[in-house]
Formats: structure tokens, C-alpha cells, sequence
């Protein structure tokens, strides 16, 4: 933990009244690109990078987190280590099937265990996702969250699923991806934008899901 600690030192050096000018003319809102830029680099460099590449950008995602828990240090509101030892709970807490008694078999399991802890834990809120993430990230996400609690609040259209049914994982991907293009393609003939569409739908449907707490399908 040594070389974390230097890096919070650094961050209050620079935070300091003799610190850099940049560093000390920053605020929480204005690092919130630099979160998002950082994060997507992160995945950059796993996708295309070297390992070198990769342990790059993540020690610029934990600068940010760094930098961030600073200034809400100097607000009053919470320091690193309150961040650390949250994730920790947090953990520990989630993974009953490590850390208490509860057995599981199968990754499939783990996170249905995991999606109904979190369901008891914040109840409707499960199904709370960022505002700024993209619509079809939103909706994967959004459905990933339901199905671990035994919802399926999406009926797939049956030519799709006969479709899909039994083919191979690269044919699957090719069939997806073409299906994807082409409903993009119409939007765009009819001069409608899918992301848009796509976002209302996510609306409705977390409005749905939280007015949904039961396994049933819908």
C-alpha cells in the first residue's frame, strides 16, 4: 500500500497552496469527462493494447478516483480511505457464498445471489442507471439486472428467437449484428435517431421494473 499512499501524498501536494495551479483550479465537475475518458481508454488499451498499455491507463483511472476523494476530503464530505473501506463492506457483504454460508455451483448462480442481494439491499433502486451511459449499454444492462432476479420483462419477437435458436456463437454474433444495422438503417431512412427511441424506451421500461417486484414475466 506504500505506492498508494504516495499517490494520495502526491495529490494533496498538488492540491496545496504551493501546489499546480491546474490541480488547484479543479472542481468535482470538471473531472467528471476525465473519469469517463479515462474509463474508455482503460478499455481501449484491454482491447488493443499491451499490458504495459493496460496498467498505464488504469493508474490514470486511479488518479482520478485519487483526485476526486481529495476534494471531497476539502468539502468534509468523505477521504480515500472512507471509499476504500466501502467497497470493502460492500464485498464481503455481496459474496455470502465466499465469506459466509451460503452455497453456490455455478457463476449463473453467483449472480442471481448477487442480484438478489442487491435487490434487497435497494429495492427498486436496482434498476437506477446512468444517465449519461448509452442507450443500448443502458438496455443491456437493464435487462441483465431483471433477469438475475427472475424477470424477463421483454417478450423477444419469435421470428428472432427461431432466428437464433441453435446456431453457432459467430453466426449468432453475425445475425445480431446484422439485425442491429438494419434497424439503425431504417431509422435513419425515416430520418428517426434509434438513440433517442431507445432512451424513452429504457424510461419506460425502469418504470415498469420498479412497479414489477414480483419473478412473473411481463
Amino acid at each position: 500500500m506504500k505506492s498508494f499512499d504516495k499517490l494520495v501524498e502526491i495529490m494533496a501536494t498538488l492540491r496545496s497552496e504551493n501546489g499546480c495551479p491546474w490541480d488547484r483550479a479543479q472542481d468535482i465537475d470538471n473531472l467528471k469527462q476525465y473519469v469517463i475518458e479515462e474509463a474508455y481508454e482503460v478499455v481501449d488499451a484491454i482491447e488493443t493494447g499491451t499490458p504495459d498499455d493496460i496498467k498505464e491507463e488504469l493508474g490514470d483511472l486511479a488518479l482520478q478516483i485519487v483526485f476526486i476523494a481529495r476534494l471531497a476530503e476539502e468539502k468534509h464530505w468523505f477521504k480515500i480511505n472512507d471509499v476504500l473501506n466501502g467497497i470493502n463492506e460492500k464485498l464481503v457483504h455481496r459474496h455470502p457464498h465466499v465469506f459466509g454460508d451460503i452455497n453456490v455451483k455455478t457463476k449463473e448462480d453467483v449472480l442471481k445471489n448477487w442480484g438478489r442481494q442487491k435487490h434487497k439491499e435497494k429495492g427498486a433502486k436496482i434498476f437506477d442507471i446512468p444517465i449519461q451511459m448509452p442507450s443500448l449499454q443502458a438496455s443491456y444492462r437493464l435487462m441483465e439486472k431483471a433477469k438475475r432476479i427472475g424477470l424477463n420483462p421483454v417478450k423477444t419477437d419469435r421470428d428472432i428467437a427461431n432466428r437464433t435458436r441453435g446456431i453457432s456463437q459467430k453466426k449468432l454474433e453475425r445475425e445480431i449484428t446484422d439485425m442491429l444495422l438494419s434497424v439503425v438503417a431504417v431509422a435513419q431512412k425515416h430520418s428517426v435517431n434509434p438513440e433517442d427511441l431507445l432512451r424513452a424506451a429504457n424510461k419506460a421500461l425502469i418504470k415498469k421494473l420498479k412497479t414489477k417486484p414480483g419473478k412473473e414475466s411481463f
